[in-house]
């Protein structure tokens, strides 16, 4: 039971930090976008931030994925050579119980309402 329990925190730990992270470019984009229609105008701001914007993702993906670059999905995993030389990702050595869902949660809604209070307005 432990063990389920540990990776369900594993799970909503990476959710949040997904759905934090969703939050902060959607805020980021928003105002970049503003500021570029409000100096090039609307259809010129908006055609330059989406090809910037794909020109990042590409270049984010080139480097996350290739040129000796790995992915790792947690912290809490480690990355193991088995007999045959083939490397697998396999759970880390961390203790159960030590994800802290109620810290992160804390501090992901703190810097949200943060973000709201000072520049943000994307969800008020």
């Amino acid at each position: 039971m432990q063990g389920i329990k540990f990776k369900a925190e594993k799970k909503f730990i990476g959710w949040m930090t997904g759905a934090l992270g969703l939050y902060m470019t959607a805020a980021m984009w928003l105002e970049f976008n503003d500021a570029l229609g409000f100096y090039l105008g609307p259809s010129l701001g908006v055609i330059i931030g989406t090809l910037t914007f794909m020109v990042y993702q590409s270049n984010r993906n080139i480097k996350e994925f290739t040129l000796g670059g790995d992915y790792s999905t947690s912290e809490s995993t480690a990355i193991v050579a088995q007999g045959d030389g083939r490397m697998i990702q396999v759970d880390g050595h961390m203790e159960p119980g030590r994800n802290p869902i109620t810290y992160v949660a804390v501090i992901y809604i703190i810097i949200i309402i943060l973000s709201e209070l000072t520049w943000s307005n994307l969800i008020v």
